[in-house]
């Protein structure tokens, strides 16, 4: 639901924000065994309020999953007909869903060990006899505490709305009705992403958008427009955009649109870190090499500045306390 704060801003509230008890946060519970299910949820249930969708073959839980959104998913290993990771890999694609869905597996001993190279960053392993761990990861998934932030800047009321219902299971998010309420936000809170209509009633959102890329360049924004014009997208993207949305915008595919859009932000961001390693890498061998031709001459003030400069190049790298032990030891001599 909608939670109105102010006139022109709102914060999008599930119905758990406003009353603990409403079982509103949504499972996919799999299982071919259904009485272990039932203990399963039975247990869940003690500890947390649930709405829980039940299936006993993977076939049937992904026609559900294709229905409806999900908070999280908890199976076993062997969802009946299929393996539970090549089931996680159809949901991963975005083809029948929202890919980022939480999944939680339900593992013995021999299957944690075996499963857990093969798992991705959305994918958790739990012991199947340790309830506690199950229900403290159901309530860390229900809390949002690692969910990304979007704020969604829309003058039209209902699809503001629209949207914020749309995302709700997926993001934290907020509400902006006009440019300056927006402005506001952004600036308090750093959204992970922008969803910016460009016709509102003070502000346009191409002043927004530049206002944003000035302050801060990596905003991940992307543009509502009621226009198809290919000179408009072109100048958007120009000017900032990760990417636009025709209106009227197709709501059970947003979710997936967001998180593509962070995952080609993510995937820049990392290349970038990668080119200043690399580069911070180059400058600390070029000047140790330097030092040590310097200090085997004879030269180690100049060697000692070079060495100086280098572990300054390299300080992103601290030792811990065991590898300064084991260098300091290296070359002991008896």
């Amino acid at each position: 639901m909608q939670a109105r704060t102010g006139h022109n801003v709102a914060v999008w509230k599930s119905s758990t924000d406003e009353n603990a008890d409403s079982a509103t946060f949504d499972l996919l519970l799999i299982d071919a065994d259904e009485q272990r299910a039932l203990f399963a949820l039975r247990a869940i249930q003690s500890s947390m309020p649930v709405r829980c969708a039940q299936k006993t073959s993977g076939r049937d839980a992904l026609a559900s999953f294709q229905r409806a959104r999900f908070d999280v998913i908890v199976c076993r290993p062997h969802v009946g007909d299929i393996a539970s990771l090549h089931w996680v890999r159809m949901v991963r694609s975005g083809k029948f869903g929202y890919a980022a869905t939480p999944v939680i597996v339900l593992c013995d001993a021999i299957e944690l060990q075996e499963l857990g190279p093969m798992v991705d960053e959305n994918t958790l392993l739990v012991p199947e006899s340790d309830i506690a761990a199950l229900t403290a990861a159901l309530q860390a998934i229900q809390a949002g505490a690692a969910k990304p932030t979007v704020l969604v800047v829309e003058d039209e009321i209902l699809a503001a709305g629209a949207a914020g219902k749309a995302l709700e299971k997926a993001y934290r998010v907020e509400l902006a009705y006009d440019g300056t309420t927006a402005l506001r936000l952004w600036r308090e809170s750093r959204h992970t992403l922008v969803l910016l209509d460009l016709m509102l009633p003070d502000l346009s959102g191409v002043e927004i958008l530049a206002t944003m890329m000035a302050e801060y360049p990596a905003q991940v924004v992307i543009v509502l427009t009621a226009h198809d014009a290919p000179e408009q997208h072109q100048e958007l993207v120009l000017a900032g955009a990760v990417d636009f949305l025709s209106k009227p915008v197709d709501m059970h595919a947003l979710p997936e649109v967001c998180a593509n859009a962070l995952r080609a932000r993510q995937c820049m961001s990392n290349v970038e870190r990668s080119r200043q390693e690399a580069l911070a890498v180059s400058e600390f061998t070029a000047r140790a090499r330097v030092a040590h031709y310097l200090i085997e001459r004879g030269q180690t003030a100049p060697g000692s500045a070079h060495l100086r400069r280098a572990l300054f190049a390299a300080r992103a790298h601290q030792p811990d306390e065991d590898q300064w032990a084991s260098l300091l030891a290296e070359f002991d001599i008896p």
